[in-house]
Parts: C-alpha cells; structure tokens; sequence
C-alpha cells in the first residue's frame, strides 16, 4: 500500500508531559491526531489537532467546545463498541496511511489499558513505521523483515521485546550483540543491553520487535 508521506502524531489520554514531545521532528504538514482526552494533551503541546476521535467519555467537555476547535472533523464512536479509541485512530490511518506515527500518552492509569496500548503494534501489519513514546521510553516498532538505525548516548539501555516472538534478531552498538537470534514470546533475552556507542542497528527477519530505548539512563 502507498502512504500519503508525512507524520501523523496519536495523542492518547494517558500520563503525558510536554517534554514527551520531540518538537524538533515535528514538520508544516504533519497530522495531530487526538484520541479523547489526548486533546488535552495535543493543546498542552501548543499544537492544532487535525482529527478528534473517540467516545469522548473522559475528554473535557469545557476543552471539546472550545470555538477554536469548532472546524476540527470529529470521529465520534458510542461507549459501548468492540475497539478502543487509539485502536480505532489506527485503523482510521490505516485506510490513509502516513509514512510514519507517532503515539503519546500510551502509559499511566490503568494497568489493563496501558498493556493494550503497548500491545497495539503486534495486532496486524500497519501500513506505516510506528513509535511509541512515554516519560522514559521511546519505542521503535519493526514489523516482518526490518531494521531501525538509533541515535543514542553510550551507557543507555535498550531492550527488545518480541510481542509475538521474533527471529533473525541481530544487534550492533550494544554491550551484548545479538546475532540471528530468536526472541520467543515472553523471553526476557532482550531485556536490559547497553549502549556502546552513539549509534545501535536492529534488524529482524520476521515478527514483532518492540526496541525499547530508555530516556533516563
């Protein structure tokens, strides 16, 4: 499938702090996504939404009727539905997709919703590159045969862990190289390397391959 190019940036309605937001790759063009109470968040950011989606059942009824985002479209889903509000953003992109997205906001709150955000990437094969960003850990997603080049600080950690189980996982700029290996479900083989350099390459060969790059150290 062809992407339309560009970014789309998903704000859900988890923990969120404006320093989450990586100001210097957002472009004129990008796309800002809101998923119910994540236009708080997009707003907090001092950042136009181009879609508001969801049930809205914990958005601000003040913020919703701001007349600044009276021309916003608005998908709106009933409470009762077989789908979350940030599945339902995915799949809304998914028809159309971007080349790349972005998802904030995925943690905090409820254990159980925290576990399905994460869980989102290893649900199908999206049509675009997905990253995933919280107060300590940006998330690079590869899906199938894959890899990902990461700009880092030596002595950070990174972890990979394989929602679906992955193979052919081969690893270079960290403390413990991974070569062809297999990451099954639930393996905590991938948990915890360090950074060597000022750059890591990850690649697969086939699966789901969450990269997990701690902020803090």
């Amino acid at each position: 499938m062809t992407t339309t190019g560009g970014r789309a940036w998903v704000f859900a309605g988890g923990e969120f702090s404006t320093d989450h937001v990586p100001f210097d790759e957002v472009r004129a063009g990008d796309q800002f996504i809101c998923v119910d109470r994540g236009i708080e968040h997009c707003l907090a950011a001092g950042l136009m939404p181009t879609l508001l989606i969801g049930d809205f059942d914990s958005a601000s009824e003040e913020v919703l009727a701001q007349e600044s985002l009276s021309a916003v479209p608005r998908s709106v889903y009933p409470a009762k539905k077989a789908a979350s509000d940030l599945e339902l953003a995915l799949q809304v992109l998914a028809d159309d997709p971007p080349e790349s997205v972005v998802i904030l906001g995925v943690s905090g709150g409820r254990t159980d919703h925290m576990l399905f955000n994460w869980m989102l990437p290893a649900l199908r094969a999206w049509p675009f590159t997905l990253m995933l960003i919280d107060g300590t850990t940006q998330c690079h997603v590869l899906q199938g045969s894959a890899s990902c080049v990461i700009s880092v600080r030596p002595g950070q950690t990174i972890s990979l862990l394989a929602p679906t189980g992955s193979t052919g996982v081969t690893t270079s700029g960290l403390q413990y190289p991974l070569q062809d290996a297999t990451l099954e479900v639930g393996s905590t083989l991938g948990l915890s390397n360090v950074t060597e350099d000022k750059q890591v390459c990850v690649r697969q060969g086939s699966g789901t391959l969450l990269v997990l790059v701690n902020k803090i150290a």
